[in-house]
């Protein structure tokens, strides 16, 4: 195994030919010798967290956002990527501003918390030992670096936006320098 790609995303190419994965941002949550695990940030359900959970909640605001993502094509947890520093554990650097948890209390609590960034993920991504390396030595992934603005972006963006920032990073890797302007702005 080569660098770990814990806390980076894995942006599928167009060459990626899983339908599973078509234009998908994946954040690895692990990535070790044993395999990878992650949760794929922009597949939005028409399910909502309070139609899948009963969940008592304490009287007061709740999200109106509580929409489920598919975190992949593997059953798994209920697992919440949110910003509340301290609930859970980081995902990648604790500056990153992403943390992960699964604890029914933690999700209580983020369904109350309207100020927090959060997405409520269903399933998961999970490749085994090798697995993952095999299809980005075949061009079917990315990597970028995750933050906090673009895993809880609209999903509509993600995909996008993160092959974007990688262009700009190859770009500037082989020219340092160069400078990125809106070519709208004239």
């Amino acid at each position: 195994m080569s660098e770990s790609l814990s806390g980076k995303l894995l942006i599928a190419s167009p060459y990626l030919g899983d339908p599973n994965f078509i234009r998908s941002v994946v954040l690895i949550v692990n990535h070790d010798e044993q395999g990878a695990f992650g949760l794929t940030l922009n597949r939005p359900t028409d399910r909502r967290l309070s139609q899948v959970v009963e969940l008592s909640l304490p009287k007061g605001p709740v999200r109106d956002d509580d929409h489920l993502f598919e975190g992949g094509p593997v059953d798994g947890p209920l697992l919440a990527l949110h910003d509340l520093q301290g609930v859970g554990a980081p995902i990648g650097e604790p500056t990153s501003r992403i943390w992960l948890t699964g604890d029914e209390d933690h999700l209580r609590l983020l369904l109350t918390r309207v100020d927090a960034s959060v997405r409520f993920v269903s399933q998961y991504s999970g490749w085994g030992p090798n697995q993952l390396e095999s299809e980005m030595q075949s061009g079917g992934w990315l990597v970028g670096p995750a933050s906090a603005e673009l895993v809880f972006a609209a999903p509509s963006d993600i995909w996008e936006d993160s092959v974007k920032r990688c262009g700009r990073e190859v770009l500037s890797s082989i020219s340092p320098g160069l400078q990125f302007t809106d070519p709208m702005v004239n």
